[in-house]
């Protein structure tokens, strides 16, 4: 929540004024109603690296999907298929190790977004419309156990398909991710702690 309070700080909100009537929901934190001349800001900048995109796990998605389909279906021999094993991982990597640089910079100038599908993006003051933001729950212990038994039972069917049936290309995949998938684990665990708020910024253009 520091983030959002730094925005709504910048642009006028008072933590001392309290609404007298309370909202069993609220669906806008704070609306831009003035527009803030860039000239009269003083503030210290702020910074985090504890932050995370959705779009980037999408493009991450649309990558892999489209290397899949195309390894499963265009490749049958083993040669070729391993060439493509090779050539799927060097952009994977590459869009995790992105991914891990995403940041969030507040200065008198605006938001700035850091590796935000794979760019920056600015976004001055006089363009955001409304914050609003949503506490994520955290994950129960049943939904973790049920994560747990459909990842073992997924990788029991792949390893029967490969040995009873054959089909050796799944599990081949998988197994040249697995290094990807450790150290994305791992990265994670070090570097985001506490996430649990979810922000929407509804801009003007």
């Amino acid at each position: 929540m520091a983030f959002a309070e730094t925005v709504w700080k910048l642009m006028g909100w008072c933590p001392a004024c309290k609404k007298t009537t309370q909202q069993t929901k609220r669906f806008c934190d704070f609306a831009n109603t003035a527009t803030i001349p860039g000239k009269t800001i003083n503030i210290s900048e702020f910074r985090t690296t504890n932050v995370t995109f959705p779009a980037n796990t999408t493009l991450f998605i649309f990558l892999f999907v489209i290397f899949f389909n195309l390894l499963m279906t265009h490749t049958e021999n083993i040669s070729l298929f391993l060439v493509g094993l090779f050539l799927l991982n060097i952009p994977c990597y590459l869009l995790i190790l992105k991914t891990f640089e995403a940041a969030v910079l507040i200065d008198k100038s605006g938001v700035r977004l850091q590796a935000f599908r794979l760019k920056k993006l600015d976004i001055p003051y006089e363009e955001i419309e409304s914050i609003t933001s949503y506490r994520l729950e955290k994950r129960s212990k049943e939904m973790s156990l049920l994560l747990i038994i459909g990842g073992i039972a997924f990788c029991g069917f792949v390893v029967y398909m490969a040995v009873v049936k054959g089909e050796w290309k799944i599990l081949l995949l998988l197994i040249s991710l697995l290094p990807l998938i450790l150290f994305t684990m791992r990265k994670q665990k070090t570097q985001f702690k506490n996430l649990n708020t979810q922000l929407y910024i509804k801009t003007s253009t």
